[in-house]
């Protein structure tokens, strides 16, 4: 069993994810987008060591913070291999925006569909699914993903940045997440969590 933390960060209110096995002090973390220092009080409190830090895409909103923690715990960074240009090529305004972003380090490894990253007990498979950029992934454990900017609850990611592309994200949502369980717990980059259920009816985007 997983368990899945919620840690809330910048101006822009990008949820990363702290994952953990039950029972162990390893961990993953998932969009560290800002405010290092909220994120490492949370782990330290509870008493919790990164093995990997992974981004679902590039977007400094996403990787922002992704520095300051590999420098501390000297942890693993993954990403997307389409996205590993991306993430050291930011966007201007959207750095600007945010205000804590620190350039992230260049990835350990870049990620592709099917991969498979494990740490104490937790098994996550990379499922690739471009469309919010191009190299946009989202992360499977039985019974949970993490879909980034790709799909929220009843809405998608914006498809109209560099690397966007609209019928490549429906597309993605609809032949890779809706193959997976309906009971799936969604964790989106931003907002309330889902079910892969409820956006197959609810989702008016994709439906």
């Amino acid at each position: 069993m997983i368990q899945v933390h919620v840690v809330q960060v910048g101006v822009l209110a990008t949820n990363c994810y702290v994952v953990h096995a039950d029972g162990e002090s390893d961990c993953i973390v998932i969009d560290p987008g800002g405010e290092p220092a909220k994120i490492i009080a949370f782990l330290e409190e509870n008493q919790l060591t990164p093995d990997s830090i992974i981004s679902t895409h590039a977007h400094a909103d996403h990787t922002g913070s992704v520095a300051p923690l590999v420098e501390r715990y000297d942890c693993k960074f993954l990403i997307g291999y389409e996205d590993v240009v991306s993430a050291a090529e930011q966007l201007e305004w959207l750095k600007n925006m945010l205000g804590d972003f620190v350039e992230p380090p260049a990835p350990s490894e870049a990620l592709r569909h099917g991969f498979v990253v494990s740490t104490a007990g937790v098994e996550i498979k990379i499922l690739s699914t471009p469309g919010h950029t191009e190299g946009s992934i989202s992360l499977y454990s039985v019974g949970h993903v993490f879909t980034g900017d790709t799909l929220f609850r009843e809405t998608i990611g914006r498809f109209d940045l560099s690397g966007g592309d609209e019928q490549q994200e429906v597309a993605s949502i609809r032949n890779v997440l809706f193959q997976l369980p309906d009971e799936t717990v969604v964790w989106p980059g931003h907002g309330p969590s889902t079910t892969i259920g409820h956006e197959k009816v609810a989702n008016r985007f994709v439906r």
